[in-house]
């Protein structure tokens, strides 16, 4: 009888077996499908979300797989877009490790680690993304960036030419190879004077006990911006001291800049003529590294006119005249919105630059003197974590932009 009842229920147990695998095919493509639908409406998370369970009933589907790991590409690449390099890198790998052959993931991943200065592993992902698709010549732009960010200026040069090769005339590409064997010829040929924090660079008519000045006030620049801003850089910092011609050379900036922190090198770069004309050389010096800490804080995600507006405070510069020619600039309704001011200045002309820098000062000294330094350092935290600057903004004074705005020239209005 128990033998009977084998044979005759088994029937019953595969088509139970069957019905369920039925149903997890189902679910399988009910999911993908979902998650495809929703990539296609820009809901990444959500598709996300809807193709892990597709894989969780089928781990080995290669079409599943493919999809989520575009979904997680797109997800990195508006968080790209956001300036937010390890969130979005952390979305390329995870699109990686699903499938591993495809460019676009491997070049994204490189361009987040160059905002991450991981210069190593960015080289080691852009070479990958060469290898999957050689004919693609922004990928030979990105490797040569990322051979130039670790100091290897030779590599960078030919990863360009070979960009050119692939695209001729470019004149992108041929700017930068300029400017990399410029750079050559400043390591080279300039004078070399290692400290603790810092490696000056400088031209020969830069005398040895100026030299020397610089790398003191440099190192006093670590300490007390350091301490405003709470951070002391860990890596090594390098300064350079060009000749006017080499620095228009290689940075081919407007007249009217003293000095420059670079972020694609990581260096200060300063002319000589910056150094003759600046109001004092701790300011400038001080002005500089302050860039070099915001710049390693909030990782780039900073509006031009806070992170000038820092360095001018930090620089102790008595700068009176620009409040009060600010206060005229708002008493005359000319004064141009902080939201217009969150883009570089480099393409202004001296006056407008003169312009611009006194409402960026105006600004940030109004933020730092009504909520504290504290809570400007918390602001500057919360923008290197990935947080916008609006709500970073929003946390530390409760206040959007247009208010907080509003509620500063009102401040200028009563005199303050």
């Amino acid at each position: 009888m128990a033998r009977l009842c084998r044979v005759v229920l088994s029937p019953l147990f595969i088509i139970i077996i069957y019905t369920a695998t039925l149903l997890a095919a189902q679910d399988f493509a009910t999911h993908n499908q979902r998650g495809v639908d929703l990539s296609a409406q820009g809901r990444y998370r959500e598709a996300i979300a809807e193709l892990e369970k597709a894989l969780a009933l089928a781990p080995a589907h290669p079409v599943v797989r493919r999809n989520l790991a575009h979904a997680h590409g797109n997800v990195a690449t508006s968080l790209l877009q956001e300036r937010a390099f390890r969130d979005a890198a952390a979305e390329y790998q995870a699109a990686i490790d699903l499938y591993n052959e495809e460019p676009r993931f491997h070049m994204g991943l490189g361009v987040a680690l160059l905002g991450l200065r991981e210069a190593d592993r960015a080289v080691e992902s852009l070479r990958r993304a060469r290898d999957l698709n050689p004919k693609e010549g922004q990928v030979y732009r990105l490797l040569g960036e990322a051979y130039f960010q670790r100091g290897d200026m030779r590599e960078a040069v030919g990863a360009w030419q070979e960009g050119l090769r692939i695209r001729p005339g470019d004149r992108d590409l041929e700017r930068l190879i300029a400017q990399a064997e410029g750079e050559r010829k400043v390591d080279e040929e300039y004078h070399r004077r290692p400290g603790h924090h810092f490696t000056l660079r400088y031209v020969g008519e830069v005398r040895e006990e100026l030299g020397r000045e610089i790398l003191q006030l440099l190192e006093r620049a670590y300490e007390e911006v350091g301490y405003n801003l709470n951070h002391f850089p860990r890596q090594e910092v390098e300064v350079v001291i060009y000749s006017d011609a080499d620095f228009q050379r290689i940075m081919g900036l407007p007249g009217w800049v003293h000095g420059a922190f670079d972020e694609r090198g990581g260096r200060i770069r300063i002319p000589v003529r910056g150094i003759k004309e600046a109001t004092g050389l701790r300011g400038l010096l001080y002005h500089e590294y302050t860039h070099v800490i915001v710049r390693e804080v909030t990782g780039g995600r900073i509006p031009t006119w806070l992170n000038e507006g820092l360095a001018q405070i930090e620089q102790r510069t008595p700068m009176d005249g620009a409040v009060e020619s600010v206060r005229q600039l708002a008493a005359r309704g000319k004064l141009p919105s902080l939201q217009s001011l969150k883009d570089p200045f480099v393409g202004l002309t001296g006056p407008e630059a003169g312009v611009v820098y006194a409402v960026s000062y105006a600004a940030t000294k109004y933020l730092i003197e009504r909520w504290g330094l504290w809570d400007t350092q918390r602001l500057l935290r919360r923008l290197g974590e990935g947080v916008s600057f609006d709500v970073a903004l929003k946390e530390t004074t409760r206040l959007t932009l247009a208010d907080f705005e509003r509620e500063w020239v009102t401040s200028l209005g009563r005199g303050e």
